[in-house]
């Protein structure tokens, strides 16, 4: 049987997702979890991995188990065993066909950053700029990117494979000095997202144009773009998936 589940998680205190011998992460804290509740090694599949510091509001995975139990059992019994900083949402059965990753069509991140003076309390939830951008500039900037392009020159450097991605919408909006991006793509290379925010934040600080974004892009990889922004601030917002 396939269980499919939402989890929650603040990722100050991680070392990304993915599981790492002596590495506090995300999915090794929840195989525990099932181990203890299986009594037996369970391997969780992901929607896709998030990086140390990364936070998610609503990420998917699944397993396979042969332990029967309510959808809702399966929830409280996962969360009994979990530390104060992920927490399961919910926990359905699904058919064997569904993949967390493959079968994912859409996912949409978040990235805060604040313009304002530096709040110590939300060091590790918002990214503290501490200066003001340009947030015209970075409106119009963001429209480059949008639709299929090829965007080696925005990924991690040891990123090999197909880097062509689908971005469908890139808005920016801007509340009492806290400013919000919102990407929603077909998928996202590893980095990929900071580094989209962070050739943004530039150009709303006035160090680049949209021109030299532009020839990054097109550049497919051979201009790399340098700037990534903090992991603090980036949380993977939601998975979409096919109404069945």
């Amino acid at each position: 049987m396939r269980v499919k589940c939402i989890v929650s998680y603040d990722g100050s205190k991680f070392h990304g997702f993915q599981v790492q011998d002596k590495e506090r992460t995300i999915q090794g804290e929840i195989q525990k979890a099932l181990r203890k509740i299986n009594e037996e090694e369970v391997v969780i599949h992901a929607s896709g991995r998030t990086d140390a510091k990364v936070h998610a509001v609503h990420q998917v995975f699944h397993f396979d188990t042969k332990k029967e139990l309510p959808p809702q059992q399966w929830k409280r019994a996962i969360n009994h065993f979990m530390p104060n900083d992920i927490y399961i949402l919910d926990a359905c059965y699904v058919h064997e066909d569904f993949h967390s990753r493959y079968s994912a069509v859409k996912k949409e991140y978040r990235y805060l950053l604040n313009t304002k003076e530096y709040n110590p309390f939300e060091t590790n939830y918002i990214f503290q700029y501490g200066r003001p951008l340009d947030i015209a500039k970075m409106k119009e900037a963001t429209e480059i990117f949008i639709g299929e392009h090829n965007f080696a020159s925005f990924c991690s450097y040891d990123q090999y494979g197909n880097t062509i991605r689908t971005l469908y919408s890139f808005d920016i909006e801007e509340n009492d000095g806290i400013i919000t991006f919102r990407l929603i793509g077909n998928g996202f290379r590893r980095y990929m997202v900071r580094h989209l925010v962070g050739g943004i934040i530039q150009v709303g600080a006035n160090r680049i144009s949209r021109e030299i974004l532009s020839e990054m892009l097109e550049s497919c990889g051979k201009k790399k773009c340098l700037f990534k922004a903090k992991p603090q601030g980036l949380y993977l917002q939601e998975v979409y998936y096919e109404e069945s």
